[in-house]
């Protein structure tokens, strides 16, 4: 082996570690905080400490226990669930629209889109404060179209690139075997492109369920979704543990989901293939 060919196959193997370490870091930074915090929230002390002396369920049930938890524990997955369906659906619509469609136009759309993924979500929330106070638009309507708003990029971008990879001679199949429009959409196209459609509800879910600036201008007294909860009782009530216990629910409703779908798409590709 030559020197040149050494020296490559060194730099290789420093730059495969480089990335390996690189990887490790960054997903350390984002698993070690979520563990501690999920530790803590068994702790049996009254004050965090970690690592925790014992196991305690306690503050679980006193996270129950709290009806302001409770209520904004409710009103964030009632929020969370049509917040996610509607934007997956008008995003969907608007991905099958442009999937196949080119120029300045489909792209300005498709910008139009993607915007509430580029724009702060405080700025997005200042914008909907000030126009619901001239229109007077009542706090859940308003919370809902803030949530399908910062929700419907995700649906959008995940059906969007599942149409662009089917084939449309499938399209034109049923067509041809006397299909209208709307029965290609329910026949053919949603059922081929659904992986995706149920990916962007997943992703919309799980934003609107933890949503928290564009909330914290427009939730109202007596309507407060758990972010909100979360940041007020951790600012000015009290323990740190309620809202360990109050983030492990939140973590645990989200793997939960996740888990579900996923089992939901490996059975429905089983099937497929066979």
């Amino acid at each position: 082996m030559t020197r040149d060919a050494r020296s490559s196959d060194a730099g290789a193997r420093i730059g495969r570690v480089v990335r390996i370490l690189a990887t490790i870091v960054a997903f350390a930074l984002v698993i070690v905080p979520i563990a501690i915090v999920i530790v803590a929230a068994f702790s049996p002390s009254d004050y965090f400490q970690f690592p925790p002396p014992g196991f305690s369920m306690r503050w679980f049930v006193e996270f129950f226990r709290l009806e302001t938890m409770r209520n904004a524990f409710a009103l964030s997955i009632e929020l969370a669930l049509a917040a996610a369906t509607l934007s997956t659906l008008l995003g969907t619509l608007g991905a099958l629209y442009l999937a196949r469609r080119r120029g300045p136009a489909s792209a300005l759309l498709q910008s139009l889109f993607l915007a509430p993924l580029v724009f702060p979500t405080i700025i997005l929330g200042v914008a909907l404060l000030l126009m619901y106070k001239t229109l007077g638009m009542p706090i859940f309507p308003g919370l809902l179209l803030a949530h399908c708003i910062v929700g419907m990029p995700y649906g959008f971008r995940t059906v969007l690139a599942s149409a662009q990879s089917l084939d449309p001679a499938l399209e034109e199949a049923g067509q041809s075997l006397g299909a209208g429009p709307l029965s290609t959409l329910l026949l053919v196209t949603l059922p081929l492109v659904w992986p995706g459609v149920l990916a962007g509800w997943l992703f919309a879910f799980i934003v609107s369920f933890g949503e928290l600036n564009t909330a914290l201008f427009l939730t109202g007294p007596g309507m407060t979704t758990l972010p909100i909860e979360i940041f007020s009782y951790l600012q000015f009530e009290g323990s740190q543990l309620v809202i360990a216990a109050a983030s492990t629910v939140q973590i645990a409703l989200i793997i939960v989901l996740v888990a579900a779908i996923e089992r939901v798409v490996g059975v429905a590709r089983l099937t497929r293939a066979r």
